[in-house]
């Protein structure tokens, strides 16, 4: 079927009545893009409970401190690492594995690695890993699980 011709003489558009070219769409409803979701950069994040590292961290009983090097940040030890109490300490670093906030994440990870590398090695930590699950197993919980891969990469 033809469809008839429009009359040019009354039937044209004028500058800026065009649909088509404003929107790029034949229905005439306008072209709305979908703006980009939200990256979450600034959302607070959550955090597991207060852990013992970060209590004992915030009251100034651990020996360590942040020390601000160029462009990486070290762990500034205020005791000689060989003279801690490796039963009392090493725990306590671990369960800050579990922290997600800096500059807790960073100095318990940090920490567990240079007690390991100086003087307890593997041994002393499987013992005390397997402390720590008897524990949190006793207590009807399951908190450990997901630090698991932490745990194994500083312990080999």
């Amino acid at each position: 079927y033809p469809t008839p011709k429009p009359d040019p003489k009354t039937e044209f558009l004028k500058k800026g009545e065009g649909d088509l070219i404003k929107t790029k769409r034949l229905d005439g409803s306008p072209d709305v893009k979908p703006s980009p979701p939200k990256a979450g950069a600034y959302k607070r994040r959550d955090n597991p409970p207060n852990s013992a590292f970060r209590r004992f961290y915030e009251r100034g009983d651990l020996p360590i401190a942040v020390d601000h090097r160029g462009s990486k940040n070290v762990i500034a030890w205020k005791v000689e690492i060989e003279k801690l109490d490796y039963h009392h300490y090493l725990p306590i670093f671990f369960d800050g594995i579990r922290e997600t906030q800096e500059p807790y994440r960073f100095l318990a990870v940090k920490g567990v690695e240079d007690m390991l590398k100086v003087n307890a090695g593997p041994s002393l930590a499987h013992t005390l890993v397997r402390k720590r699950e008897e524990e949190v197993q006793s207590a009807g919980g399951s908190k450990i699980l997901p630090v698991i891969p932490q745990l194994i990469i500083p312990i080999k």
